[in-house]
């Protein structure tokens, strides 16, 4: 992360409530989408954020820059010095201590991320929508699961959960290619579980919208409200995951799965 982003980041933290209603939705957009802000031309932040391309020139100028061109290359400097490969990720964790204690200062790195994920998701959940999303779940026929990349292993140990509880489920995954030939048997009378994150995979973003097409009930695990798998029933659980040198936690996605899958198995248990 730049010195430049990271000068921006305080002084959008700083003036954030004195901001009008507008601002403050690029302002939320901006912080939980800083990889995609280095790709994404005005019209497209714009048509994310729900405001005019004016409001991103906007924006831009209240906080110093000269336009959107000069705002957008503190995020894409910002993306530089991040993209890196796992190698490279693992060579920054070494320190010059490091010298016997590598692997107890990894965990000590990795615990702390982990437990700052679930002090959000703790803060952040809505008791009334996590009911409304198990209501939702527990009704359908079945449960069609999605969550590609670093959501697939959570996707999977929810379906794992579920079969333990013999509650009807699909994954939807990638290793047979035929994941259009698998929503043909979702209906209005099923329900969806849809995991996604920034940088959201397009694939997910794709099926999600088909599911959405077919009118399948949905319930998504995301990280905010300008999310593009945010369903049209508006249930969707944020999930927010803290990481260690890039390397990103799943403690508070598999924390909800497991509360989810318990509460759906308690629920069908009831009724």
């Amino acid at each position: 992360m730049t010195d430049r982003y990271q000068t921006f980041s305080a002084e959008l933290k700083e003036r954030y409530a004195s901001l009008p209603p507008r601002l403050k939705q690029l302002a939320d957009l901006v912080s939980s989408n800083a990889d995609d802000v280095a790709h994404w031309t005005v019209s497209t932040l714009a048509h994310h954020a729900n405001v005019q391309p004016s409001t991103v020139v906007r924006f831009s100028r209240t906080f110093g820059f000269q336009g959107y061109s000069d705002f957008q290359a503190i995020f894409r400097e910002r993306l530089r010095g991040l993209a890196s490969s796992y190698p490279e990720r693992l060579q920054t964790l070494k320190t010059p201590e490091d010298t016997g204690h590598s692997a107890i200062n990894l965990l000590t790195g990795f615990h702390r991320a982990a437990v700052t994920s679930l002090n959000i998701l703790q803060e952040k959940t809505n008791p009334l929508l996590l009911n409304r999303a198990v209501d939702m779940l527990a009704n359908g026929r079945c449960i069609h699961i999605l969550g590609l990349r670093r959501s697939m292993p959570v996707a999977r140990y929810f379906a794992y959960l579920l079969a333990k509880m013999a509650i009807p489920h699909q994954v939807i995954g990638m290793e047979s290619g035929m994941e259009e030939e698998a929503l043909l048997t979702a209906t209005p009378d099923d329900a969806a579980l849809i995991i996604s994150y920034a940088s959201y995979a397009p694939k997910t973003v794709e099926l999600f919208q088909k599911l959405e097409e077919r009118g399948v009930p949905i319930v998504s695990l995301t990280d905010n409200r300008n999310s593009p798998v945010i369903p049209k029933s508006g249930i969707w659980l944020q999930v927010a995951e803290a990481d260690f040198h890039g390397f990103r936690s799943n403690a508070a996605s598999v924390v909800m799965i497991m509360t989810l899958a318990t509460a759906i198995g308690n629920y069908q248990r009831a009724t």
